[in-house]
């Protein structure tokens, strides 16, 4: 006759860990779900439960003494840690890098699962004798287990998402098999230890207790890293944006300067042709010529070098795409800034602005206008232009629709800009206006 005990004892206790890796299966996995995702779960599920119940019968039944016991499971544990990563890899889309992440992360939050629940058991069985739900073989004391089971799991993966912006997708593999062995080994000596070194009911309340508290500093460990990880390699992709950005507008003001000689020999050429041809048509075609070169050949004088570079570039581009461009500036007003930080600043605006105007379908609504005055100690950059798609705003600022590496960091390099320098970038986007205003206090010794 299959009683409670029974049940617990010989299928719920051998399949209860699987079921908690079943749930960070769910609870850890991403949007990027392969085809027949359902089929593939309830497959990983079976197997992680087919192969659990195998080991702990193994382990529960066949296998004596202290030591042997402990050895066994911490099989059992390396065990569940390789099949999760099986079945992660068989119903996600996922790197290796993120698949030893996720291993490693799963694997801390079952413990802490697993050491929560163990320590209110420990607990109760020191203050009474009596059976009760957290230590009774029964299906209420089983249910109440995966209650907590549950809540821990559901608690800590939402948080580990709400915290971690982005998987360490990119870190060496090799590191992160090797933090991962490590981590393996040291809840493997837990286990024995476990089952080893606590004889008594006051040992293994205090064992649970440490192993609780080595899996909460370990959980919150891994979110420092992802973190760090993330800000290190946004620092690293935004710098190299930059640069490249840099090293644009050097070669720009290399092309500027080229184009600003040879339109300037060419206005003198059509003179000289002017002045000995009498053909009306061919003076015609030279008028329209000269327009060009006078379009082209126009350099902004605003007081800073690289602003000049940076709005020469831009208003030749604006016209070509048949968008008005209009600035009143004073460059010497951003003389406290690095050459590297103006073409940033001005770069990223301004090719924001050409952007979102080329896409206005009515010509006379193309239209940017650029102004920089001082207000007290501020420096105050104004940009404004059309625009007719529709924005994502997220925290104040609007959200690329673009996907891959360099996109989205234009509004971002220009708020890191205006807080180095004391101030804050602001954007409000009304009735088809999109205004960026940026404040920055300039530096003492250049205001």
């Amino acid at each position: 006759m299959m009683t409670d005990h029974w049940i617990i004892s010989t299928v719920d206790h051998r399949i209860s860990s699987a079921l908690i890796f079943f749930l960070l299966l769910l609870f850890i996995g991403n949007n990027s779900k392969r085809p027949m995702f359902t089929i593939r779960a309830l497959v990983s599920l079976a197997v992680m439960c087919l192969v659990s119940w195998s080991i702990r019968t193994v382990v529960d039944v066949h296998l004596a003494g202290a030591v042997s016991i402990g050895i066994g499971y911490g099989v059992y544990l390396l065990a569940l840690s390789l099949l999760f990563m099986g079945a992660y890899w068989l119903c996600y889309e996922v790197t290796f890098p993120e698949l030893i992440y996720l291993d490693l992360l799963a694997l801390t939050i079952y413990k802490l699962a697993w050491n929560t629940f163990k320590v209110f058991a420990a607990a109760g069985n020191l203050m009474t004798n009596a059976p009760h739900l957290w230590t009774s073989y029964s299906i209420m004391g089983s249910l109440v287990s995966y209650v907590v089971y549950a809540l821990v799991c559901l608690v800590t993966c939402a948080l580990h998402k709400r915290i971690v912006k982005k998987l360490p997708d990119d870190a060496s593999p090799s590191a992160m098999s090797i933090t991962l062995c490590a981590f393996m080994f040291c809840q493997i000596v837990l286990e024995f230890c476990g089952r080893v070194f606590t004889a008594d009911q006051s040992a293994l309340f205090l064992y649970y207790m440490c192993a609780l508290l080595y899996t909460l500093i370990t959980y919150v460990v891994i979110l420092a890293i992802s973190q760090l990880t993330y800000y290190r390699r946004h620092n690293e992709d935004m710098q190299n944006f930059i640069r490249n950005k840099m090293q644009y507008y050097q070669m720009s003001r290399d092309g500027i300067t080229s184009l600003q000689i040879k339109c300037h020999d060419l206005k003198h050429q059509i003179a000289a042709i002017r002045t000995k041809s009498q053909q009306e048509n061919f003076s015609k075609y030279l008028d329209r010529l000269e327009d060009s070169i006078i379009e082209y050949g126009t350099v902004v004088e605003c007081g800073n070098e690289t602003i000049n570079v940076v709005l020469t570039e831009k208003n030749i581009l604006c016209t070509t795409s048949g968008v008005k461009f209009s600035y009143i500036i004073d460059g010497t007003l951003f003389g406290f800034m690095t050459e590297m930080e103006i073409y940033s600043l001005f770069g990223n605006a301004l090719d924001n602005a050409l952007e979102s105007c080329s896409k206005v379908a009515d010509p006379e609504k193309r239209v940017i206008s650029l102004k920089a005055l001082a207000h007290g100690d501020m420096v105050v950059l104004h940009v404004e232009n059309c625009f007719e798609q529709a924005l994502t705003m997220v925290d104040g600022m609007p959200q690329t629709t673009k996907t891959g590496v360099g996109h989205g960091f234009g509004l971002r390099s220009i708020q890191n800009i205006a807080e180095k320098y004391g101030g804050v970038a602001s954007v409000v986007a009304e009735d088809g206006l999109f205004k960026l205003t940026v404040l920055m206090k300039a530096h003492p010794t250049q205001a």
